[in-house]
């Protein structure tokens, strides 16, 4: 079985080039897999030249990657409303495009979230009893993953919207096989008078759902004790609450390598340190788990993030491969047919 994935090419901090060299290399490795790569017309002369004077991946690989010119891009700077009313010949709507004509079996972007999320909304519409979809991710805690939800998509969401988020969250996880996750609401307290009230309403109606164990409100400190298996938010503090995890892990690498510096028996024991050092960057690296997936569109749309370098992008794609594989959107479906709201 063959599987075919749309890139949008455009949007990132660091080019398109950066994608192509990613799409290359996912090629190489899957023979299966054959990619449909949305690009604007204006990188044309570069791109032809350096496809065709590619001596790093053979005529096989650039063979199964299908290159389309279009005539717009959506800007990061651009409006959502201004994306759906002024940009359905981007780049990233037409790649959205393909997955409505059954023509791939998911999209990656790493462009605009909010262009992304209103094109993807018009485009593949969402499904029944879901109004806004969820950024989601897999974040690495000491024992299991922790799907976070939502990272950026909804700023503001009411307690209405955040049971949705609950439904999908859950939902993702059965469909994955967990027949029972535990389901947590951030929040600044655990108590149940604390937080706003749209965020105590939340609670209430959440608690209300067949098939989890509700944890109740969770705070901050505890997404990484690996006791739970969703954690939702709204988009503008699940948005904060990732990226400062991820500059925490930066910047802690950074100072435990300078501290091994700093003196000659540190520069001793880095050299038995170093192997552990890197594997647990690893294990906690955000570019490994790069790819948010978004959740309660008919079609799997990946958003990788906007600083995304070459190694970033390809785990996206792979990350996409994956689910198209695994089928797991149609499981997804399947699931919340089950969670009516």
């Amino acid at each position: 079985m063959t599987f075919t994935l749309a890139v949008d090419a455009m949007g990132g901090d660091l080019g398109p080039r950066v994608t192509l060299k990613a799409v290359q290399q996912i090629l190489a490795e899957h023979s299966d897999l054959s990619i449909q790569y949305y690009i604007s017309s204006s990188e044309s002369s570069w791109l032809d030249d350096e496809l065709s004077n590619s001596a790093s991946y053979s005529a096989a690989v650039n063979s199964r990657l299908h290159i389309h010119y279009c005539e717009q891009a959506v800007e990061m700077t651009d409006k959502p409303s201004h994306a759906l009313r002024r940009k359905q010949q981007s780049t990233m709507a037409l790649a959205l495009k393909s997955i409505a004509n059954n023509e791939t079996s998911a999209c990656i972007s790493c462009g605009n979230t909010g262009a992304l999320l209103a094109l993807s909304r018009y485009t593949l519409s969402t499904f029944i009893d879901i109004d806004r979809p969820a950024m989601a991710r897999d974040i690495p805690t000491v024992a299991k993953p922790l799907l976070l939800l939502d990272l950026g998509a909804n700023i503001d969401v009411g307690a209405e919207g955040l049971l949705q988020f609950a439904v999908l969250g859950v939902a993702w996880r059965k469909a994955q096989g967990l027949q029972k996750p535990r389901l947590g609401v951030l929040n600044i307290g655990k108590e149940a008078s604390k937080g706003t009230e749209e965020i105590r309403l939340a609670g209430q109606l959440i608690c209300e759902l067949e098939g989890i164990e509700y944890a109740g409100f969770v705070e901050a400190d505890e997404l990484y004790r690996g006791e739970l298996d969703i954690v939702v938010c709204d988009g503008f503090h699940g948005n904060i609450a990732l990226k400062t995890s991820e500059g925490l892990l930066t910047h802690v690498s950074q100072q435990f390598e300078l501290l091994l510096k700093s003196s000659l028996l540190g520069r001793g024991l880095s050299f038995f340190a170093n192997p552990l050092i890197e594997r647990f960057k690893r294990q906690l690296d955000p570019v490994l788990h790069s790819g948010a997936l978004l959740l309660g569109v008919n079609g799997l749309v990946v958003k990788s993030h906007g600083k995304s370098d070459q190694e970033a992008f390809y785990q996206s794609l792979r990350y996409a491969l994956l689910q198209a594989k695994s089928g797991s959107d149609q499981r997804l479906s399947r699931e919340l047919d089950k969670l009516a709201i």
